[in-house]
């Protein structure tokens, strides 16, 4: 075996028994060819069965992406623009979302309160509520900031792409992203979770408490929907991967503009060591810079990465929650790969 990829097995074995991870899924791609697509551990331990880059995982925040490029994709075929405001396309919205852009949700920028900020919110983690319902916990709250100003990251905002998307398509949020993205790529694995479905090679999700795994508790995709709902694989993240160097889904110039900082007024994601883009983050790391998003949920962490200038792009997927910062874990795989 090749010794990077050998030094790349050793240093996520040790990180996994370091930080109690049952099961994860890395792949490391190179100009949007896999040159490791590999799992490691369990993905059901109480079936002992290997986790492998087949494996679903729930993907939560990494949603984001996919839903920011299901808007782009729509603004770039004219059915929207970045400067509309969202309450355009979903006038029941309080007075004092009004002003709010689709350009300020991408950015994380509109001032929103996050849903999942408010207390109320974990009552509802087990109960599957409404969309309005969800929108409710915050409906009356104030901005936090003027649109704009400042960067906040903001859940309740890309729950409401994913309702915007759905009144301008006239589709449902996963039928429109299986139109749009996972077929026309051949992403046969990636959809909308749904806990009650039968899904072939679904990880089971788990925590560490006191000590030990244990399953995970039920946690409602009522809270996730477009800002956190999907469930994948790496071989498939490898096709989304490889689409992204192409204008299969989208232009190269809107690409470039997804990846292009997009200050805020005050910028003060600049002293939290980030840029934000068009739902992406944009992070400079020693010489180099790349574009990413990380996911956490309830039994799941994962983390993909764009090196935007060196064309290498890393996914990982694990099977427990709250593994802090699950980039860091790809950003070292990265560098092992690189610098053996």
């Amino acid at each position: 075996m090749d010794k990077r990829l050998t030094a790349v097995h050793d240093y996520i074995h040790a990180e996994m028994e370091k930080q109690h991870i049952p099961g994860l899924a890395l792949g490391i791609l190179v100009q949007g060819e896999p040159v490791l697509l590999q799992g490691y551990g369990y993905a059901n331990l109480e079936q002992q069965t290997p986790a492998t880059p087949d494996t679903v995982f729930e993907i939560a925040s990494i949603t984001k992406l996919f839903t920011a490029t299901a808007v782009m994709m729509l603004a770039q075929a004219g059915k929207l623009a970045l400067s509309d405001c969202i309450s355009h396309y979903l006038p029941d919205l309080p007075q004092a979302w009004q002003a709010i852009t689709i350009r300020h949700i991408l950015t994380h920028s509109s001032g929103l309160k996050g849903y999942t900020e408010t207390p109320r919110y974990w009552e509802t983690t087990r109960l599957d509520i409404s969309p309005a319902a969800i929108l409710d916990l915050v409906r009356d709250e104030p901005l936090l900031f003027p649109s704009g100003q400042r960067y906040h990251y903001d859940n309740t905002g890309f729950y409401l792409l994913g309702l915007l998307l759905e009144q301008v398509s006239g589709k449902p949020y996963g039928d429109l992203l299986d139109e749009l993205i996972f077929t026309p790529l051949g992403m046969a694995d990636t959809r909308v979770n749904d806990p009650y479905a039968i899904v072939p090679r679904r990880a089971a999700g788990y925590s560490l408490q006191n000590g030990a795994l244990c399953n995970k508790a039920y946690y409602s995709t009522a809270g996730t929907f477009s800002a956190g709902v999907l469930l994948s694989t790496v071989n498939d993240m490898a096709k989304w991967d490889a689409a992204l160097s192409t204008e299969r889904l989208l232009e190269t110039a809107v690409l470039q503009q997804m990846w292009t900082p997009q200050p805020t007024e005050q910028k003060n994601e600049r002293l939290l060591g980030f840029s934000v883009g068009l739902g992406w983050f944009l992070v400079d790391h020693e010489d180099t810079f790349f574009a990413g998003h990380n996911g956490g949920i309830i039994g799941f962490a994962s983390a993909y990465l764009r090196f935007l200038r060196e064309g290498i792009s890393a996914v990982l997927f694990c099977n427990r929650d709250e593994v802090p910062e699950p980039h860091k874990l790809a950003l070292a795989a990265v560098a092992v790969y690189r610098h053996q």
